[in-house]
């Protein structure tokens, strides 16, 4: 025999047994009015819940609620020893009969699942089997007097006294206490209801309808007892229907879930078209497992995780009490995950008939769903670039388009429209002739502008044939790059020019200093050389100013050598030059090297020539009274810092003498910052890269 049959085995003859003798003792009951009644009704109520509660038991053998069941059938059956004429069963039966009301509350709290999932409802099944032990209790110690009829009672073991205002008191006092106990039991179920899922409601209604309805008739029993025998009559027929309705309830939900098990495997072959898609799948599935809710998640074997219908990446939630997960697996192999309602682990068979039947679509559908998933992460990759792209028919229709912003849109309309309608003519027909020439086999680039609110933009557009009567059209701005290529060639220009400006400049100081005192020092030559026979004096005089003037033209050539590249740099070293600079300064110039710097030739002659043109600058223009030079090096830059505390205000695009210095030190791929806030002085900073 397989475990399931075990409470069969165990349950059953104990039922048999105590069904026996509960009749037993009612039939020869002598304080028992109506033992034919009693015996039908209580045969009838404790053995529908032990039969519902064994066929749960042996269907279900992890799930509680059938074993609670049998309980309360049993816990009916104790009840009968108060219908026995000796003493120690009748008051065994007194002080017992009321547990199955609390294996009934214990039972309610815990369906579906058979467990207490709260710590409150553990508090008030514990109350419930306290209360259902103390209150008879107290009552068969403070009895009344004669209760029993038509003959006396058996005696009462634990009787105390008959006491009146004592029975009177411990009446009132666990009466209070049950009715309590049972809106307490009313309030949490109605919490749980308004919490709970769609699907899981839909296993609660009719438990918890009948079930609820129990309950609220037993506090009002227990309230209109004492003071109406015609009430309590007709409360008591409303309770037994309710109570007795609960095993059958049960037993339809056992049923209704084997049918839906056949009618769910028949949906997902049925309601499935043969070619269905996955999102005809998943609609299926959420139909034959009742479950609206549910999604499907398909295995991406090439990245390792679970994506959606539509391909898009679905990374599967963690268990809890409102949603479960479902994997479905061939061997070790993931084929897909159901995420669904938590309630449909009350209906196993349902599951489960539902999954294995599910498999089979989904394994098909698998191949589908990773080629969405490649579209997708290609699509997810499109929109990442920073490019605008188009797919244009050959006739110049827009048929499709990426946009990572809206602003590079001449309008929002796009889909439908021909080049014409959103483009200037020219530009339109010099972008269809590309876009023929790459369905042809010459792919292109082509650069033009348009011009926004804010400004013109200049874009490049590439070409490349997307299909047979279709080209792709990638755009990207290129506006910042036209800029930099206007200021470079802008750069090169002034730097051309001030060579241009530097050789007239060195031509006219060798004519006007140099060369004319060459050429009167021949002059003064010829003629000492025609005075050496005639007047040696006089030639001495001669030769001794052509001595001068030789002196003079060679002081000139320094200078304008110095002014090409002073000597003391190659000889000294930056930091020499630089104090020679500030020597020939009109005003104080205070140089902060860093020790031990070494810089390259080049970087050396352009830090030296930087700071050479800011001193000119400073001195002409700043009105400064001090000027602090800085020279260092960091993260393989040099950089030098000429700062002056001048009226500032100082405008690179107004006049070349900051627009040179950009150039210099642009020139060797360097960067130059100058801050010159009205009133502040000005702080030229370079960054030149040392290799």
């Amino acid at each position: 025999m397989t475990p399931a049959w075990r409470p069969w085995l165990y349950f059953g003859p104990a039922a048999l047994i105590a069904g026996g003798l509960a009749v037993a003792l009612t039939a020869t009951s002598d304080h028992e009015q109506h033992p034919g009644q009693t015996i039908a009704l209580v045969l009838f109520v404790s053995s529908s819940f032990i039969l519902a509660g064994l066929i749960g038991w042996t269907r279900r053998p992890w799930n509680r609620t059938g074993t609670l069941m049998v309980a309360v059938g049993f816990g009916v059956l104790i009840g009968v020893l108060s219908e026995a004429n000796h003493p120690i069963p009748f008051t065994l039966g007194a002080l017992f009969g009321s547990l199955f009301i609390a294996a009934f509350v214990h039972l309610l709290l815990a369906y579906p699942s058979g467990r207490l999932l709260s710590r409150r409802a553990r508090v008030l099944v514990g109350t419930g089997y306290a209360i259902a032990f103390l209150a008879p209790l107290a009552e068969s110690m403070f009895a009344a007097r004669e209760t029993c009829k038509p003959h006396a009672c058996p005696e009462n073991l634990v009787l105390v006294s008959h006491d009146h205002a004592a029975h009177v008191v411990a009446t009132a006092l666990w009466t209070a206490a049950s009715v309590a106990l049972f809106a307490a039991v009313v309030m949490l179920l109605l919490g749980r209801w308004r919490e709970t899922t769609p699907g899981l409601r839909r296993i609660l209604r009719s438990v918890y309808l009948f079930g609820g309805l129990s309950i609220v008739l037993l506090a009002i029993g227990f309230v209109v007892t004492p003071f109406s025998g015609v009430g309590a009559v007709f409360v008591s027929v409303a309770l037994i229907a309710t109570f007795t309705t609960v095993p059958f309830i049960f037993l339809a939900g056992l049923l209704g879930t084997a049918i839906a098990r056949g009618a769910g495997v028949g949906a997902i072959f049925s309601s499935v078209p043969e070619r269905a898609s996955p999102d005809e799948v998943q609609e299926g599935l959420r139909s034959a497992l009742r479950d609206e809710t549910a999604v499907v998640a398909y295995w991406y074997e090439e990245d390792e995780h679970y994506v959606d219908v539509e391909g898009n990446r679905l990374d599967l939630p963690e268990d809890t009490r409102r949603r479960v997960v479902t994997r479905l697996d061939y061997g070790d192999q993931p084929v897909a995950a159901i995420v669904h309602d938590a309630a449909l682990l009350q209906e196993p068979e349902l599951l489960e008939g539902v999954a294995n039947a599910a498999r089979i679509a989904l394994e098909r559908d698998k191949l589908l769903v990773e080629v969405r998933a490649r579209a997708q992460r290609y699509r997810a990759l499109l929109q990442a670039m920073p490019d605008l792209m188009f797919r244009i028919s050959r006739d110049g229709r827009y048929i499709s388009y990426n946009a990572p912003s809206e602003r590079d849109l001449v309008n929002d309309e796009v889909i439908g429209k021909l080049l014409w309608d959103r483009l200037p003519v020219d530009l339109a027909d010099r972008v269809l002739e590309s876009g023929r020439a790459a369905l042809g086999g010459d792919p292109s680039v082509i650069e033009y502008h348009l011009d926004f609110e804010d400004g013109r933009r200049h874009y490049e557009g590439r070409f490349a044939a997307s299909g047979d009567d279709e080209f792709l059209m990638i755009v990207r701005e290129i506006t910042e790059r036209k800029q930099q290529q206007e200021e470079l060639e802008a750069s090169r220009q002034r730097i051309v020019a001030a060579g241009d400006a530097a050789r007239r400049k060195l031509e006219r100081n060798l004519h006007d200093g140099a060369q004319q005192r060459l050429v009167s020092l021949s002059l003064s030559l010829r003629l000492a050389q025609n005075q050496v026979a005639k007047s040696p004096a006089r030639a001495e005089e001669l030769l001794e100013a052509s001595r001068e003037e030789l002196m003079q033209a060679l002081e000139e050539l320094r200078e304008l050598a110095r002014g090409i590249h002073p000597a003391v740099l190659t000889d000294r070293g930056l930091e020499a030059a630089l104090e020679a600079l500030a020597g020939r300064a009109a005003l104080p110039v205070e140089i902060d090297c860093v020790e031990d710097v070494e810089l390259p030739p080049p970087v050396e002659a352009a830090a030296y020539y930087l700071v050479s043109e800011a001193l000119v600058n400073i001195t002409k223009y700043a009105g400064a009274s001090a000027v602090k030079v800085s020279i260092g090096q960091v993260n393989g830059y040099a950089l030098v810092e000429v700062v002056d505390d001048g009226v500032g205000g100082a405008d690179p695009e107004r006049g070349s003498g900051l627009s040179g210095l950009s150039d210099r030190v642009s020139s060797l791929n360097g960067k130059l910052v100058i801050d010159s806030p009205p009133g502040a002085g000005t702080r030229i900073r370079a960054e030149i890269p040392l290799e």
